[in-house]
């Protein structure tokens, strides 16, 4: 929890202390700076589903 305060606060560029207190335009620039695809640890965010290993019904029609 504490990274995910860390990753918001630098890039609001200030300190947040709820997400209801940032403004549009902060929110705006949190998620463009952190929905790249990037977590905070620095990877790329992967779920189960991007690492099945092979194709499951839906993949095959």
């Amino acid at each position: 929890m504490s990274q995910r305060q860390e990753a918001i606060e630098s890039a609001a560029g200030r300190p947040v202390e709820s997400l209801r207190s940032l403004t549009h335009q902060e929110g705006l620039k949190v998620l463009s700076v952190l929905g790249d695809g990037a977590t905070v640890g620095g990877g790329a965010a992967r779920s189960a589903w991007d690492d099945r290993d092979e194709d499951t019904w839906i993949d095959r029609l």
